[in-house]
Parts: structure tokens; C-alpha cells; sequence
């Protein structure tokens, strides 16, 4: 499933939502300051954070909350995966 993640407050917890589907206004207002954070596949994600139970909230509300010390399940690919991101991984090329 393909989610959009907002950063609420400063980062005080996370909102999850379908890819691109509208949050309730009246309920984010609650929530205060909420900001489109990034957008992540969820079958690439660090398996931390039972996406099961996001998905059932997502069904009944339109939206998952996710606690500020969770934010790491909703980052992408391990780092192994991200090697243009560190260069001190790629091989030299042969001469």
C-alpha cells in the first residue's frame, strides 16, 4: 500500500493516509499544525510498526496516527539499499 506520511506539530507524531486521498479537516485541525512529510510504499519499509492494524484504521477513518518514537517503521529501504545516497559504498570503477 502506498501511503502518505504528514508530520504533525514538530514532529510530535505522524498521520499515515492513502497515497494522495484528502485528511479530514475538522480532525487534523484537533491535531494542530499537519504538513505533508513524504510518501513511502509500505512493502519497503523497516518492518517495525504493525502495518495491519495502520491499514484497519485506514479503512474505518481514512487515516492511521503513528507515535512520534514509531517514526522510524515509516521510513523506505534499509540502507544497504540507498548507495547513491553513500558514496563510500560504490565500487571504483575498473580503468
Amino acid at each position: 500500500m502506498r501511503v502518505d506520511v504528514f508530520v504533525v506539530g514538530k514532529e510530535e507524531g505522524f498521520v499515515v493516509a492513502p497515497s494522495g486521498a484528502p485528511l479530514p479537516d475538522e480532525e487534523m485541525g484537533v491535531l494542530g499544525d499537519v504538513r505533508f512529510g513524504w510518501t513511502v510504499d509500505s512493502e519497503v519499509v523497516v518492518p517495525r510498526l504493525d502495518w495491519q492494524g495502520i491499514a484497519k484504521d485506514i479503512d474505518a477513518r481514512g487515516y492511521s496516527i503513528v507515535p512520534q518514537n514509531d517514526v522510524s517503521g515509516l521510513l523506505g529501504v534499509p540502507e544497504q539499499e540507498l548507495r547513491a545516497f553513500y558514496p563510500e559504498f560504490h565500487l571504483p570503477n575498473a580503468a
